[in-house]
This record gives structure tokens, C-alpha cells and sequence, in this order.
């Protein structure tokens, strides 16, 4: 028979294996900080000041990065 619905197992844990789990947080890790120096780049040609926004988005990235994995490790823990 196929199943029409999800489970109704509210399990907070994720059915992937371990590795992937870390392997998705290094990717949003590399992103949190990649898009933001990617704004502050192209915001950098367009006024002409090209260090300054490119530095502030690498900076603001990497706090938002190191947030959001600190975040993800503490929901891991729970579960």
C-alpha cells in the first residue's frame, strides 16, 4: 500500500546520517559569508570605495555564519 500522508512520528531527528548533517552546515557556513561579500563587492564597484563594503560583508557573513552553526549544534544536542 503507499502511504498519502507523512508519518505522524513528530521526531525532531533528521533521517539523514551524521556526516551529511555537518556537510550542509559547512555549505551554509560558506554561504553566510559568500553572498554578503558578494553584496558588499558589487555595492564596492558601484561607489567606488572598494575595500569598505567588501570587508563589511565578509565581517557581518562570518558572525551571521558562526550564529547560525552555533544554532544548529545546539538544536543537534537537544535531539
Amino acid at each position: 500500500m503507499i502511504r498519502a500522508m507523512a508519518s505522524s512520528d513528530s521526531r525532531k531527528e533528521d533521517e539523514r546520517p551524521g556526516y551529511a548533517r555537518f556537510i550542509g552546515l559547512g555549505f551554509a557556513f560558506m554561504l553566510a559569508i559568500a553572498i554578503p561579500a558578494a553584496v558588499g563587492y558589487f555595492v564596492d564597484s558601484m561607489l567606488g570605495t572598494m575595500p569598505l563594503f567588501l570587508l563589511g560583508g565578509v565581517v557581518l557573513g562570518f558572525a551571521g555564519g558562526l550564529y547560525y552553526v552555533y544554532r544548529a549544534l545546539q538544536d543537534l544536542d537537544t535531539s
